[in-house]
């Protein structure tokens, strides 16, 4: 009979999520991979390229820019995931 602490029992359950490959897990872990507070609003982004998608439908800049965006709309979209939308 196995017999697990609750050590293994919670590695081996953040590893299984953190592995996966769902849809469903993937959402339920990064809706909110920006996090906006770091970034000030005084309107100024740096102009790196790293694209963000929206729920929006729309492609920022970098993540400064989705901040501003967002920011600006009251919070009415979130990031759907880096990259093109």
């Amino acid at each position: 009979m196995f017999i697990f602490s609750r050590v293994q029992v919670v590695y081996f359950t953040l590893s299984f999520l953190l592995c996966s490959g769902s849809h469903l897990v993937r959402r339920a872990f990064y809706k909110h991979m920006v996090i906006c507070r770091g970034f000030r609003p005084i309107g100024m982004c740096t102009r790196e390229y790293f694209p963000v998608c929206a729920t929006n439908g729309r492609t920022y800049f970098n993540k400064c820019t989705f901040c501003l965006a967002y920011r600006e709309n009251g919070g009415s979209f979130t990031m759907s995931h880096f990259g093109k939308c």
